[in-house]
């Protein structure tokens, strides 16, 4: 996936984000974090019931959130602010253009 043609401009202030957020402490995370904080996010998300805000936008991020922090504060917002982001979700975003799909070659593995 690749950013639309009219949204290329914002590749350097994205990257410049993504380093940013690399570089917070607060932002690292083990993989406790996804039993602890994002299945019981998922659950409650997918069931419609109110998400109680310990689990509202945490430092501690499963990467499809990393990735999409990043655009938010690039003020380019690929997802809906209001769910946990998936990776499949970022094939639906109308900012991003499918630039190859297929099967991978011997040669590539």
């Amino acid at each position: 996936m690749r950013l639309e043609s009219e949204y290329q401009g914002k590749i350097p202030r994205v990257l410049k984000e993504a380093v940013k957020l690399a570089s917070e402490l607060g932002a690292y995370y083990d993989y406790s974090v996804i039993a602890t904080h994002i299945i019981p996010k998922l659950i409650l998300e997918k069931l419609h019931l109110p998400i109680p805000l310990r689990y509202h936008r945490d430092k501690l991020m499963i990467c499809s959130e990393a990735i999409n922090e990043v655009y938010c504060r690039s003020k380019v917002h690929l997802l809906p602010q209001n769910v946990v982001p998936l990776p499949g979700d970022f094939v639906t975003s109308p900012l991003l253009a499918e630039v190859w799909a297929g099967n991978l070659s011997e040669e590539l593995v």
